[in-house]
């Protein structure tokens, strides 16, 4: 029992060592430096019976263990070059989602406004044709009533 526990921490201690938790760091060509750090869960079970058998004076020994690991990449780090450290969460998207250019946000408006544009004229050419028509009553003259010629005494 003692040799199977032995082998299945020697087992879990070769995968889940500290380069797993807190990654190996990687510097790029401009200077910045990324580590990677995740979170390392561990189980392990074992069991085993020793019984007298009935036929041999010698004990039988039934046992297994095993082990299972899991890794969860939880962020990184990241170091500039000019030694500013940024933590990108990977539970936290707004942490590393890029923060928007203005450039980009004027062509997203001006693209916005070009699909509405269709809908925008179709409401000023209905607005503008509602006030032709309230115009046009008060435009007309309005008919005078015909009176009776005057006659001379």
């Amino acid at each position: 029992m003692k040799k199977l526990i032995e082998e299945a921490i020697q087992s879990v201690h070769s995968v889940a060592d500290v380069n797993t938790v807190i990654g190996e760091p990687v510097t790029l060509p401009n200077g910045v430096t990324i580590v990677s750090f995740s979170k390392v869960s561990v189980g392990f079970a074992t069991g085993g019976s020793d019984r007298a058998p009935k036929a041999t004076d010698q004990p039988l020994f039934a046992g297994g263990s095993g082990a299972g690991i899991s890794v969860t990449p939880l962020g990184f780090l990241v170091v500039s070059a000019e030694g500013e450290v940024t933590l990108l969460d990977l539970k936290q998207p707004d942490t590393y989602a890029p923060k928007p250019n203005p450039i980009d946000r004027a062509i997203d408006g001006a693209q916005s406004l070009m699909d509405r544009a269709p809908d925008l004229i179709a409401r000023i050419k209905d607005a503008l044709s509602k006030k032709k028509e309230e115009k046009a009553p008060e435009e007309t003259p309005a008919e005078e009533p015909e009176t009776a010629p005057e006659t001379a005494e």
